[in-house]
């Protein structure tokens, strides 16, 4: 990975940093088998970040304290961060971790939250050392990212107070600091949106597997008993059998439902992943969101059958043959986007590139955002 080199004045931050790399933890540099593309992009953007640090002014031209603060101590920490960003990285690469290692991080987003927050509060940290002129070359960039998500928030409209009308005024020396505040209230926002992106993909991946088991146990009863499960029956006043096997329902009947019932299922997710924005999503949770319509799909194709021609739904009438059944199996597995819709919506609300009203309002208990208010 590509990196600006360290500055002159500064002969012994490479081997600090070396320094810094060995103790931190235990990850393997080795390379992953199949990388992720988070982290590709986390490689770049600690590249970038390595860049901007070496190219603030170095250490004996800068005060030693700003505000009571050591910028020295900021410079050190945000080479801490970036270096941490680095390992937890190579780690998340590494083809030594095993298994369960792996499950682990994925399922609680240890690695890529862990790496995403190490980069951005590095990022805050060097935007706090920046001169006030350069701060105010990066200002608009900030406040384009920020107004969006931090509706309301007092730093914002410090850091557009401090601009001022003009060009031709003086750049004030509090806009680094303030600048640095905003973006840490922005990124803190950011990293709350991923949080609950992550757990509402594990709430899907439960539901899917909660719903797989009732399926599993409902082929299970129709195997066992045979007319348990009435997803056919006998029709007519000649006793002719809508089912495939023989004339009750059987646990192959129940089976062939489901799977048609997926098919039905299946069918309207191709016309929505055209539909699909191509914003990247690290949890993959379009993926997901359309998963939990399969074993939807086949548990409403099942329950749809055996309520034809019942006062649940009176108006069905019952099928005269197999091909009929089939239908309403596919029917029915196409029907569960009425019990699917309401996770659809909170799905497109945080895959949108900004909250809404109702979300933004809830993110404002986000405790970094939560000061200076």
């Amino acid at each position: 990975m590509g990196r600006a080199p360290e500055n002159m004045e500064n002969p012994g931050a490479e081997g600090s940093r070396r320094a810094l790399s060995q103790s931190h933890g235990h990850a393997s540099n080795a390379p992953a088998a199949r990388p992720n593309t988070w982290q590709h992009r986390a490689k770049v953007r600690a590249s970038v970040l390595w860049i901007e640090l070496d190219s603030v002014c170095p250490k004996e031209k800068e005060d030693d304290c700003s505000d009571g603060v050591k910028r020295s101590e900021q410079r050190d920490g945000a080479r801490r961060l970036l270096v941490r960003a680095e390992k937890l990285i190579n780690s998340a690469g590494s083809r030594q971790r095993r298994l369960w290692e792996r499950i682990h991080s994925w399922w609680n987003g240890e690695l890529y939250e862990g790496t995403l927050k190490s980069l951005h509060e590095a990022e805050v940290l060097i935007v706090g050392l920046y001169e006030p002129n350069r701060a105010l070359r990066h200002a608009r960039s900030v406040l384009a990212m920020a107004k969006p998500i931090c509706r309301g928030d007092s730093r914002v409209a410090q850091v557009e107070q401090l601009l001022g009308p003009s060009r031709e005024t003086p750049t004030p020396k509090d806009l680094p600091a303030a600048l640095a505040e905003l973006l840490g209230a922005a990124y803190a926002v950011e990293e709350e949106r991923g949080v609950r992106s992550r757990n509402f993909r594990n709430r899907l991946i439960r539901a899917g597997l909660v719903l797989t088991i009732l399926l599993g146990v409902v082929v299970g009863v129709a195997f066992a008993v045979d007319g348990s499960i009435p997803v056919c029956d006998v029709i007519g006043e000649r006793q002719t059998t809508n089912c495939i096997g023989s004339d009750a329902p059987s646990g192959q009947d129940t089976g062939i439902v489901m799977l048609l019932g997926m098919l039905g299922a299946g069918l309207p997710m191709i016309a929505r992943l055209q539909r699909m924005g191509g914003s990247w999503n690290p949890y993959s949770l379009p993926f997901w969101q359309e998963m939990i319509k399969l074993p939807t799909g086949a548990l409403t194709a099942v329950v749809g059958l055996v309520l034809v021609d019942t006062d649940w739904l009176p108006f069905a009438r019952p099928a005269d043959g197999w091909r009929e059944v089939i239908a309403y199996a596919i029917a029915f597995g196409v029907g569960q986007l009425a019990f699917t819709h309401a996770l659809d919506k909170r799905t497109e609300k945080l895959l949108a590139a900004d909250p809404d009203v109702d979300e933004a309002e809830q993110l404002e208990n986000v405790p970094s955002k939560k000061a200076d208010r």
